[in-house]
């Protein structure tokens, strides 16, 4: 789990090829699942924020000192549309001292296919 824009650009840059390889088209949008580590002093305002910048909320699991939130969003899967709303999760998380742990969704086919 890392906060940092490079590591987590590194990792999508991957996780998109090898998706590709599997026949994705990381262009189609679908929902996106998404985990940040926060505070749990900090998980309304992080929910708040999320929600705002469209995000659904899925889940939260507290534990003593921190908090799992899971939530997902339509977006394309493809390297740029990633590292865009990973910039925009970051900045959220980074206000409130919490990490992200990156993203995840089925793959999807291209419709132009059918």
């Amino acid at each position: 789990m890392t906060s940092d824009m490079a590591a987590q650009h590194d990792a999508t840059v991957a996780m998109v090829a090898q998706r590709v390889a599997m026949g994705d088209a990381p262009h189609v949008p679908r929902p996106l699942d998404h985990l940040v580590v926060v505070p749990r002093r900090h998980v309304e305002a992080v929910q708040a924020e999320l929600v705002a910048a469209g995000f659904r909320i899925d889940g939260v699991r507290r534990g003593l000192r921190r908090a799992r939130v899971e939530f997902s969003r339509i977006d394309a899967a493809d390297v740029e549309t990633a590292d865009a709303f990973t910039r925009e999760i970051l900045d959220v998380v980074g206000r409130h001292g919490g990490e992200y742990d990156g993203w995840a969704g089925y793959l999807a086919a291209d419709p132009a296919d059918d």
